[in-house]
């Protein structure tokens, strides 16, 4: 049949020629300047060129100029097998951690890198913003392959920080730089083979808030909330571009992370719930016969259920037990995990409908009753409901089982993970939706997608603001009262234009820690959503939603 003049194809090809160092300097025409910008007052495009590392990725064919993989594409994977303990009383996590490592490139490695972001609360460890310092992460073995490792002797495990380890450690040694550890292999990883390490370790969360915004304990008098997040040694991401990513995390911009399997206990005081990335394994065994049914009710049923409410009654929606339960839950081919618990969490459960062709997504919200998170009571798992069901519908179906969304820990905003996202404490219902709709949101960008929010925070911010506004637009119709200024295409507009006309313009293509901290939401977020408006009355609405979705 006959196509439309600018296709599906094409226009996602616009869109990846706005990603940093995808669009090639030599395959398109330089910028038309404007001879007189005064008079139009037209900001002037600017080229992108192509990196060094880019071109050789094209070359060996893992990447196309057209933003398509190339033949030869290829990523690492990894399982990771974790077991954990909080100490509510000490104020302490305890780990254990198996992670088989699959070398699915073309290379040999002598060396791999493995994140400890809890280093970012050690003392002297650079970071952009104040933080809390609790020590970090204590490393209490690392072994591989069988072989258990030490420390470089006369390593410091602050600093420096580089992206590359001040000197690669010796055999039999493993050098901590910072929030990234440099483990030396006892053999070379050929390409197809695979090695194990095995970790042990344990820290103290961070106080929150401030934590660094996105984790840590908060007490208080309606109950201590514990979010995890960056709580793990983590592989980090060796690509087919640079080689091993080791961006060092400075409490500011966020992360590049690798896809993986999870498999994951974790052991907290008894009759506390848990809300975690995956699907729970072992129901049987943390949570009554009365509250297993109404999970069951709420997966069939459709209406908001109740399953655990703070008082007499809340043992007896557990198992009953000793003074800890184990959880256990399951997350495949996700690029994180999180978890979080608390001592007088309220449990709600319900379902999200995607289509008729699968199953229902099921929807956790787990909150605090406090007149600060007010809206939570009304609307947490209602909202994290309609977000699954209108984001799938704008943009392709959410593919995992589960959808938890956790109040508390955070004093600003939310914080997304796989299948998971923290968020503080509202009281406005329209606040609250379009804060879970923003959220919910990066379970497609960049869970999905996969993009490195370090390097490019545009990309992911950018992207779930635009679509945040056309999903809350979908439910609520055109903002009139009340809710977040950023939740609606004309407030974004309005945020942008006024930073702008005051003279802090600033570029998107700067990594995430190098822009000025009190811009970055009104570039990275709010422009990047008129940009993608603005292409969008280019293009037309249905050729620009075709080509978002293809890209």
């Amino acid at each position: 049949m006959v196509r439309p003049a600018v296709t599906a194809g094409t226009a996602a090809a616009l869109l990846l020629m706005l990603l940093p160092g995808i669009g090639s300097a030599q395959s398109r025409p330089a910028p038309v300047l404007d001879p007189n910008p005064g008079a139009t007052g037209r900001p002037l495009p600017g080229p992108v060129f192509e990196t060094p590392d880019f071109t050789r990725a094209v070359a060996r064919g893992t990447r196309s100029r057209d933003g398509r993989p190339g033949s030869a594409y290829w990523t690492q994977y990894a399982r990771y097998r974790i077991d954990a303990t909080l100490d509510a009383d000490a104020d302490r996590l305890h780990g254990r951690e198996h992670v088989v490592y699959l070398n699915r490139s073309p290379d040999t490695l002598s060396m791999v890198a493995v994140y400890l972001r809890q280093n970012v609360f050690a003392p002297g460890s650079p970071r952009v913003g104040a933080a809390p310092v609790t020590g970090g992460i204590t490393l209490e073995g690392v072994d591989v392959a069988g072989t258990a490792l030490t420390a470089e002797p006369g390593a410091n495990p602050a600093l420096p920080i580089t992206a590359s380890p001040p000197g690669p450690p010796s055999a039999g040694h493993y050098a901590v730089n910072g929030t990234v550890m440099w483990v030396r292999l006892p053999r070379p990883l050929l390409p197809t083979d695979s090695v194990s390490l095995d970790m042990d370790w344990s820290f103290t969360p961070p106080p929150a808030p401030p934590s660094d915004g996105r984790e840590g304990h908060e007490a208080s008098a309606a109950g201590d909330v514990w979010i995890f997040g960056y709580w793990y040694p983590q592989l980090a991401v060796y690509d087919d571009v640079d080689g091993w990513v080791t961006d060092p995390y400075l409490n500011g911009a966020e992360f590049y992370m690798g896809y993986g399997d999870y498999d994951v206990r974790v052991t907290v005081p008894h009759a506390w719930p848990v809300g975690a990335t995956g699907v729970l394994q072992n129901a049987d065994e943390v949570l009554s016969a009365r509250s297993r049914g109404r999970l069951a009710e709420a997966r069939s049923g459709g209406e908001v259920v109740n399953i655990v409410t703070p008082g007499p009654d809340a043992e007896a929606a557990f198992a009953p037990g000793g003074p800890t339960a184990t959880w256990h839950f399951v997350a495949d081919d996700v690029r994180d995990f999180a978890w979080g618990t608390g001592d007088k969490y309220v449990w709600d459960a319900t379902r999200a409908l995607i289509d008729e062709e699968r199953d229902t997504v099921a929807i956790h919200s787990l909150y605090r009753l406090h007149a600060p998170a007010a809206a939570w009571a009304v609307g947490g798992a209602r909202f994290t409901r309609d977000a699954i069901e209108s984001l799938s519908d704008y943009l392709w179906p959410y593919p995992w089982p589960v959808m938890t969304s956790l109040e508390g820990v955070l004093d600003g905003g939310g914080m997304e993970y796989p299948m998971a996202t923290a968020m503080q404490p509202w009281a406005d219902t329209l606040s609250l939706a379009g804060d879970l709709m923003h959220e919910t949101g990066h379970m497609w960008f960049p869970m999905q997608v996969g993009s490195s929010e370090t390097r490019h925070p545009w990309m992911d911010e950018g992207l779930t603001q635009f679509d945040d506004a056309q999903a809350m637009r979908a439910i609520y119709g055109e903002p009139r009262r009340g809710g977040r200024a950023n939740d609606s295409e004309q407030g974004q507009r309005a945020l942008y234009l006024a930073a702008a006309r005051a003279g802090n313009e600033g570029t998107l293509m700067r990594q995430g820690d190098r822009f000025p901290r009190d811009l970055d939401f009104i570039m990275y977020y709010d422009k990047t959503a008129q940009v993608l408006a603005a292409l969008r009355g280019v293009l037309g609405e249905d050729t620009f939603h075709r080509a978002l979705r293809e890209y």
